[in-house]
């Protein structure tokens, strides 16, 4: 059984931006409020409508990245860099104008415009961020704040953070409470009758989800007389079935 690089299919980006050459800079972010829900405190932030071109795939250095399409439950974990003052002024792939000062941020698959809450996994600090560029395109990397925004992590001196990074969704402390109920959802992806494959099956799937950095992971389950590698968990079912989809073709 061969699979096509999940990476690929979980992937992200605009050919306009390069890890290098993603401008950025937004003059006037919207106000919001920066508590975190999953804290137990309210978040407020605008429904705002996707960009037209910034959500379409890409490719950079030979990889083609698929933006999500919607803001929807979103968390990984991983490390953050930053940028400042040498792409200070220089447009970002939502053509937004880049501000180091500005609390922004540079996501490879994450919808322009949207929010997400960059907490920083060393000191605790958090800070939330209008996603509005992409990248960051080198090394393990999962987003590239704002200056600004690198300095309320406590991470400008050393450069680069690792980080946790949640997507905000409008009226997010309405969604939270009611998904703080629900039970976790898992999805079976294969189910094989060899034990042996079925392990096969595992170990690539548990590969191509730590490529992606996902938070959810594979296991395998004996079910009667056969094998089904299972996928999870989910908090929400369409996410569920989004993912289970996605798999599915990267399979041959």
């Amino acid at each position: 059984m061969i699979f096509v690089s999940f990476v690929t299919v979980l992937g992200l980006y605009l050919g306009l931006a390069t890890a290098a050459t993603h401008n950025t800079k937004h003059l006037s972010a919207p106000v919001y409020q920066s508590k975190h829900p999953i804290l137990g405190q309210s978040v407020t932030v605008p429904k705002e409508r996707l960009h037209k071109t910034a959500n379409l795939s890409y490719r950079v250095a030979g990889k083609r990245y698929y933006p999500l399409q919607k803001v929807a439950e979103f968390s990984q974990t991983g490390s953050a860099s930053f940028y400042g003052g040498q792409f200070h002024g220089r447009r970002t792939t939502s053509g937004e104008i880049f501000n180091k000062n500005a609390l922004t941020a540079a996501h490879p698959t994450l919808p322009i415009p949207s929010y997400a809450r960059v907490t920083n996994l060393k000191n605790g600090k958090s800070v939330v961020v209008r996603i509005n560029d992409r990248g960051p395109f080198h090394g393990n990397r999962i987003i590239d704040v704002s200056q600004a925004a690198a300095e309320k992590l406590s991470f400008v001196r050393a450069g680069t953070a690792q980080v946790r990074v949640e997507q905000i969704l409008p009226s997010a402390d309405q969604v939270v409470q009611k998904n703080q109920h629900q039970e976790k959802i898992y999805v079976d992806l294969q189910e094989f009758k060899d034990k042996q494959a079925a392990r096969d099956y595992l170990l690539a799937t548990t590969r191509h989800l730590k490529q992606a950095k996902s938070e959810q992971t594979a296991s395998l389950v004996k079910v009667k007389d056969s094998y089904v590698v299972r996928m999870g968990p989910f908090l929400q079912q369409n996410r569920a079935e989004a993912m289970k989809k996605m798999m599915s073709t990267t399979a041959i």
